[in-house]
């Protein structure tokens, strides 16, 4: 085990490469996105508050002035004939706490099977899988990371601002001067702004300050700004939709929440949050061409006890789905089955 800890470690240095967005010209994809709109920007300060932490305005391209994955020049991401054939596969993670880490189970699964996300995302710690995934982070270096953060944690109340401080310290710090538009994947981050009541997606910007915000609750921000953001599962999760209209042809949706969850330290603010969120994952579900909900009722969100066998039953349970995602795949992309082949 420490051996693989250490070759993990040393693809932790030696990985992530560059990868320019690419704009889309096409009028179309500047039609209108579900519950996506663009707002007013700016970097104003709450009153008697330090300056409230919202990405400039240069970060933020919506619609027709970014998010196409492929463009003119997707040889330059896919060199060879096989990789164009290849369905361009979305993936994105939802919101379940510590449970997130069964997400890189999914991923070990999709390697393995050689199905190939192109463009990935998620929210709260999804996004934060996600984000690392797309850097090019290998599964086992992910979960490495994220073993790292468990056992060095305190045990903070959720969403306090001590947990967010040592959140960022402990397991954001990796994003540390990184960019969305230098991940090897596509990549982005859903906010929401309380202010416009609005869903935003981010491809361009710090990671690691979108992240932060990522993890932020509308209820701890004491004065709504017109440039506040938060976690986007206030009012989305997944965002399927958009996925599809920045260049992907079939969109998986992994949830680690569904309807059955509990909190080992009693916490009825957070059980109403999750409540909620929970039932719009519901709704969302429907709008992906295929989605997997991991059997983790039995997993507090706030644990990370036996970790290790809920990880290799989110494994198991991922190589079942493995058959019917490639079916659904040959059905949507019938007569041309070779959009699989390697």
């Amino acid at each position: 085990m420490i051996k693989l800890f250490s070759y993990c470690i040393f693809i932790l240095f030696v990985s992530c490469g560059t990868l320019k967005s690419t704009q889309s010209k096409s009028k179309n994809d500047n039609a209108q996105l579900a519950e996506v709109d663009v707002g007013d920007f700016g970097g104003e300060k709450s009153a008697n508050q330090s300056p409230v932490l919202s990405p400039p305005v240069e970060t933020i391209r919506i619609g027709e002035n970014g998010g196409n994955v492929y463009a003119q020049n997707e040889m330059q991401i896919a060199p060879n004939e096989d990789q164009v054939k290849r369905a361009r596969i979305g993936l994105s993670f939802g919101p379940s706490l510590y449970r997130s880490l069964n997400y890189v189970s999914v991923l070990k699964s999709f390697e393995k099977n050689k199905i190939i996300p192109k463009a990935v995302t998620g929210t709260e710690f999804g996004a934060v899988v996600a984000a690392m995934y797309a850097m090019g982070m290998t599964p086992e270096v992910i979960e490495w990371n994220f073993y790292k953060y468990f056992k060095e944690k305190r045990n903070y109340r959720l969403y306090s601002n001590d947990w967010l401080e040592e959140l960022d310290t402990l397991l954001l710090e990796k994003f540390k001067d990184k960019k969305i538009q230098e991940t090897n994947k596509k990549f982005y981050i859903t906010l929401y702004n309380p202010h416009s009541k609005k869903t935003y997606f981010f491809d361009k910007g710090n990671i690691r300050e979108l992240l932060n915000l990522n993890f932020r609750l509308s209820s701890s921000v004491k004065n709504i700004s017109k440039s506040s953001y938060t976690t986007a599962m206030e009012s989305e999760v997944f965002n399927a939709k958009l996925m599809k209209k920045v260049g992907t042809d079939f969109v998986i949706g992994v949830d680690g929440l569904s309807t059955k969850f509990d909190f080992e330290d009693s916490n009825e603010f957070l059980i109403g949050i999750y409540g909620k969120v929970s039932g719009q994952i519901a709704k969302e579900k429907k709008s992906f061409d295929y989605f997997i909900t991991l059997p983790l009722s039995s997993m507090s969100l706030d644990t990370t006890e036996n970790v290790s066998q809920f990880m290799l039953n989110s494994e198991h349970f991922s190589e079942t789905q493995i058959p019917l995602i490639k079916k659904n795949l040959l059905q949507k992309f019938s007569p041309s089955p070779d959009v699989l082949e390697n």
